[in-house]
């Protein structure tokens, strides 16, 4: 699926995930022009140099005239960003965030956003431990889940769109409830991320740099964006520790087993969850 779906695409946020929507946009065609804003002037510059705007500016004043807005911030930044956005881009703009928490942002933009604004969350389940414009990459986003979180208000021609919108970057687009979608992420993401920080914490110094694929693998991870991090666990504390708690448990039941027997029957139990037959 190619061809222009938006003449004007205004994207706020050009770190990793923004500047990585902004070479998919282009090199798909689907985007006419493609504005950047972002308050930090080196990250447009980056951004340009690589191709994933067509312009940049500091300005929010820029997204005038913009039909699709995408909200590239992070968690605490996101209901001022979009609702900066929608006070200059077309009264008829999509108005999509893709952060990685949905629950407290669809409520507060819910209640904030003016009637007939057409906000839809969203979250692209595609990143990598690096961070900022330089390590920007269509390819992360390629047959990637991207997870819709629409609000109470959102319209059924805004989500429409959203989900042909992201089939045209090849992604695969699943509408998800704000709470499930919290729920998921917790598990799937949230709590991998610091189950890797444990890991690393965890080993001696002297073991640092000495492990295989699988310890270097949780060392990458372990050494994403601090700040943005704590901005996400902290806005999704509940369903992270909930999710906490289940790994605890897993953890107690292999501690058991190591003790008491019945490893295999554990290790088996995940071999097959993950999809290894036999």
């Amino acid at each position: 699926m190619s061809g222009i779906m938006f003449e004007r695409v205004g994207i706020v946020g050009l770190g990793l995930i923004g500047a990585s929507f902004g070479l998919a946009l282009r090199g798909r065609g689907v985007a006419g022009w493609v504005i950047g804003v972002d308050r930090d002037t080196e990250a447009i510059a980056t951004a340009r140099r690589r191709g994933a705007v067509d312009e940049g500016a500091t300005d929010h004043a820029a997204l005038e005239g913009a039909d699709l807005v995408i909200v590239a911030v992070p968690p605490q930044s996101v209901v001022d960003a979009v609702l900066r956005a929608a006070s200059v881009a077309r009264p008829e703009a999509i108005l999509l965030d893709v952060a990685s928490v949905k629950g407290p942002i669809v409520r507060a933009l819910e209640a904030a956003l003016p009637e007939g604004a057409r906000f839809v969350g969203g979250h692209p389940m595609a990143g990598t431990e690096r961070r900022g414009g330089a390590a920007a990459d269509a390819a992360l986003l390629a047959g990637r889940p991207f997870l819709i979180i629409p609000t109470m208000r959102s319209d059924a021609g805004a989500v429409d769109a959203v989900r042909s919108l992201v089939r045209s970057l090849g992604m695969r687009p699943l509408l998800l409830d704000p709470g499930v979608h919290d729920a998921i992420v917790a598990q799937v993401s949230h709590v991998p991320y610091l189950l890797a920080v444990a890991a690393v914490n965890a080993a001696e110094d002297g073991a640092l740099g000495l492990g295989g694929p699988a310890f270097e693998a949780l060392r990458r991870v372990a050494g994403s964006p601090v700040e943005l991090w704590v901005e996400i666990c902290m806005h999704n504390r509940e369903a992270i520790l909930r999710s906490l708690g289940w790994v605890r448990d897993e953890l107690d039941r292999l501690e058991r087993a190591l003790s008491e027997g019945g490893l295999a029957e554990v290790l088996t139990a995940a071999r097959r969850r993950a999809g290894v037959g036999g």
